[in-house]
């Protein structure tokens, strides 16, 4: 369903207005609420121009036009710990950021599929008429996966959780415990800001960490979370910040100070 405005202004979609905008816009506010308006019209532009291409394409082959035009439109430089809003800002993307978008996508044509957490990636299955699809956002070139055995060796590859290589510039912790379950989309915004509590932690900003992790745990209490949660409150308990403010940064992760001092970073 369209709703065309007249006057050159753009065509918006249908799913702008229900669950797919409420998506969208849960994700821009994770980094950049002032750039609503401008990420949601560069979304509806990439919807509107596929949409025109749909009836002349089998549901697998669409699906495979989305994934080739997210990455020649937008995923142009892979970049861990990437927020959301640096996809359409910079064409910077990692596998989280990534598959948010490629969330939309697929909510706003009304795609069959499951997101997959796994200790340090995620990914996306598709169901469609003609068999499964495993897209693999951070995989420009052989990405987009439908035959069935190497769909399970992706899978299997991920189960083993394995700690991907990193950048020069990041710190990446070991991730005690095996991860693998399906996430909502709406839970997409809570692990993005996870992320950024990653990022913060990592940059020495404590107080930014503890607010990014109290945001993120509202949204999407992630198995990972007791981990990260251990570290972070030993690291402000042994900080030089002030002892009250120590208590209202430690206080909303109570719950977590049994768990082990390990975490795990995407």
């Amino acid at each position: 369903m369209l709703r065309v405005v007249i006057g050159g202004l753009m065509i918006i979609f249908a799913f702008v207005q229900a669950d797919g905008q409420q998506l969208l816009t849960d994700l821009i506010h994770t980094s950049a609420p002032q750039k609503t308006e401008t990420i949601t019209r560069r979304v509806d532009a990439f919807v509107t121009r596929l949409a025109g291409k749909r009836e002349s394409h089998t549901e697998k082959e669409f699906l495979q036009l989305i994934f080739a035009e997210a990455h020649r439109r937008h995923f142009k430089t892979y970049k861990p710990y990437t927020r959301f809003s640096e996809v359409f800002d910079k064409g910077r993307y990692d596998c989280l950021s990534a598959t948010s978008f490629l969330a939309v996508v697929l909510q706003a044509f009304e795609y069959d599929f499951h997101i997959v957490e796994t200790n340090y990636h995620i990914f996306i299955s598709v169901q469609t008429s003609s068999g499964p699809v495993l897209l693999e956002s951070t995989d420009r070139l052989n990405g987009f996966v439908e035959d069935v055995d190497q769909i399970q060796e992706r899978i299997t590859s991920y189960r083993q959780n394995k700690l991907q290589a990193a950048d020069g510039n990041k710190v990446y912790h070991q991730f005690d415990l095996n991860l693998y379950q399906v996430v909502k989309p709406h839970q997409l915004s809570g692990l993005l800001l996870f992320n950024q509590a990653i990022v913060a932690f990592n940059n020495r900003d404590l107080a930014d960490s503890a607010e990014k992790l109290k945001r993120a745990v509202q949204i999407y209490d992630s198995p990972r979370t007791s981990e990260f949660a251990a570290i972070l409150i030993t690291a402000i308990i042994h900080s030089s910040i002030h002892d009250e403010i120590k208590k209202e940064l430690i206080s909303p992760f109570s719950k977590y100070l049994h768990s082990s001092n390990t975490v795990a970073a995407r």
